[in-house]
């Protein structure tokens, strides 16, 4: 069943600098946000992967819903989540805090360093001195192993974030967040349908530490450990597909799913209790 959605009264979001790729429409509605598909299939991203991480060790991230968004004479598949952030909180990027504390873009900060490992270790020092946070080396590798698991090209220095407590002053975590342009969901641009998807992994690459996914993963573990556990099976694969099966191709869903049981088959070492 299609939940739908009328938009054309609510106020657009400004998201310039929250994606390398285009600005993906935003709304904030009585407390829940609203995405509409920019590139491909971002919702269903969010919407199967966030069902996935129910079946993890990962106990802090964000649910997503799908939605058919009504919006200037247009009706665009989405998702839609709660708003994790309170009223005296905000929102802080890590490129947000080195322009802050450095006076310079991460981004170009990390040209500093020419090895993934260096890079990783530089940020995550940075963030520790600055918010005080413990275990910021985990909590990153942590997202890094998503996004290699997940195959997630838009991990950019504008998405890695931190909560900021606007009364006390105290930093924590944001919970997991942003896997729409995982699973090769750009279909208009970089990754067509029916295109063979073991060429297009190929040509996918990760950010921020390095170009290439296992790199970045394979440093950060190094430094700071394996820690991501599923625990989902094929079954559970197929299951969490049928909540976004009215709103997408079966094209898309199957070449989605592909991609899973091939990232599965690849990353089996994360489905053991120890990670290893």
């Amino acid at each position: 069943m299609i939940k739908t959605i009328d938009l054309n009264s609510a106020n657009l979001i400004d998201t310039k600098a929250t994606s390398s790729k285009g600005n993906q429409l935003k709304w904030l509605v009585r407390n829940n946000w609203y995405k509409a598909d920019h590139m491909g299939y971002e919702g269903l991203c969010e919407v199967v992967i966030s069902k996935l991480l129910k079946k993890s060790n990962i106990k802090h991230f964000i649910s997503y819903s799908p939605v058919r968004i009504e919006f200037d004479g247009r009706e665009l598949n989405g998702c839609y989540s709660k708003n994790f952030k309170k009223k005296n909180e905000s929102i802080i990027t890590l490129e947000h805090l080195s322009k802050q504390w450095l006076a310079n873009s991460m981004t170009k900060e990390l040209l500093r360093y020419e090895e993934p490992k260096d890079k990783i270790k530089h940020t995550v020092d940075f963030i520790e001195k600055i918010t005080n946070l413990k275990n910021v080396g985990k909590y990153l590798t942590t997202m890094l192993e998503l996004d290699a698991f997940f195959l997630n090209e838009d991990r950019h220095t504008n998405n890695i974030a931190f909560i900021l407590n606007d009364d006390t002053g105290e930093y924590s975590f944001c919970p997991y967040f942003d896997f729409g342009l995982s699973l090769l969901a750009d279909t208009t641009i970089d990754f067509p349908l029916g295109d063979d998807i073991y060429t297009l992994i190929g040509k996918i690459h990760s950010k921020p530490f390095s170009r290439d996914f296992d790199e970045q993963l394979d440093a950060a573990q190094e430094l700071y450990g394996y820690n991501l556990n599923f625990s989902f099976t094929n079954k559970d694969i197929e299951s969490v597909f049928k909540e976004v099966s009215d709103y997408y191709s079966a094209d898309i869903i199957n070449r989605a799913k592909d991609l899973l049981y091939n990232q599965k088959h690849k990353y089996s070492y994360m489905f053991q209790e120890d990670g290893m």
